[in-house]
């Protein structure tokens, strides 16, 4: 049986034996999908692979504090970027974070 680390909503990792669905960079704080051509081509250029974590699921990610990708989630994004509300497939709407406003 294969084991797969994956990230709980609190942050804590744990051993699962289902793969994540979504994969995300840890000092970013941003969550996308496992085939994110942005995510690809980093990790292609031998970046960010000790960041790297994994999540079940978008509701893990997001109470986990963790933002949408523009490149592969972009409505997602633009709705999270807009200080609205982040649809997951299946489960209630979540608040976003609003977002940080310029200082003067």
């Amino acid at each position: 049986m294969n084991a797969y680390r994956l990230t709980a909503a609190d942050g804590s990792q744990y051993e699962s034996s289902v793969p994540g669905s979504l994969g995300g960079y840890r000092p970013g704080k941003i969550y996308g999908r496992l085939d994110c051509p942005s995510a690809n081509r980093y990790l292609a250029n031998g970046h960010y692979h000790q960041h790297r974590v994994f999540f079940a699921g978008e509701p893990e990610a997001i109470a986990a504090g963790y933002r949408p990708c523009g490149k592969c989630l972009p409505e997602q994004y633009a709705a999270w970027k807009a200080g609205g509300t982040v649809r997951t497939a299946g489960y209630p709407w979540h608040t976003a974070p609003a977002p940080i406003s310029a200082k003067a």
